[in-house]
């Protein structure tokens, strides 16, 4: 079975590596659609299925990987970061507190579907202005959802659930993902 990440992600495409998966990166390019009317998990696994579709269509033999992460704080949703201003915002709403990092996952593979979100509880330890405004300089913050990569940032406090979820896709629902799809 030939498997497709329909992601240009680096991180994801390092944590399928990881897994030890041989597979082939054909990014998505439609235009997402995000249904606020739906809870937020449902909502995040319909991006990742229309990205991993639009690849699905031009392959409907391989296993495609659709995917999409966002973070929820207070039912509001911090996707990337307009700018370094909005950036810093972001951090200064989560300093002291947690907010919840979901990720869509949607496998198609010939007419099977399977989707599922990974939510990773973050907590954040108290920020000064100066710190964030550090990271914000020293760091890609307008690269990510939260303006935050997990694995560059010294002010998590902890995290509850997949430390892989928050910095693209979780390996654990991955593994039993492909098991379930290819069983």
């Amino acid at each position: 079975m030939k498997i497709i990440l329909a992601s240009q992600s680096p991180r994801r495409k390092e944590i399928l590596e990881e897994i030890g998966y041989q597979f082939e990166v054909i990014p998505s390019y439609t235009q997402e659609y995000f249904d606020p009317s739906l809870p937020l998990e449902k909502a995040i696994q319909q991006v990742a299925y229309q990205k991993a579709a639009d690849v699905h269509m031009k392959y409907p033999d391989d296993l495609v990987i659709g995917a999409d992460t966002i973070v929820s704080f207070q039912n509001k949703i911090y996707g990337k970061p307009k700018d370094e201003q909005e950036a810093f915002s972001f951090l200064r709403d989560f300093s002291g507190k947690y907010q919840e990092v979901m990720t869509g996952i949607c496998f198609l593979y010939k007419e099977r579907e399977l989707c599922h979100t990974d939510i990773t509880k973050v907590w954040f330890r108290d920020l000064s202005d100066e710190e964030i405004w550090d990271y914000i300089h020293t760091h890609n913050a307008l690269d990510k959802a939260g303006a935050y990569g997990i694995q560059d940032s010294d002010f998590i406090s902890h995290i509850e659930g997949s430390m892989t979820n928050v910095v693209g896709l979780g390996k654990e629902s991955i593994v039993e993902m492909m098991k379930k799809i290819s069983g």
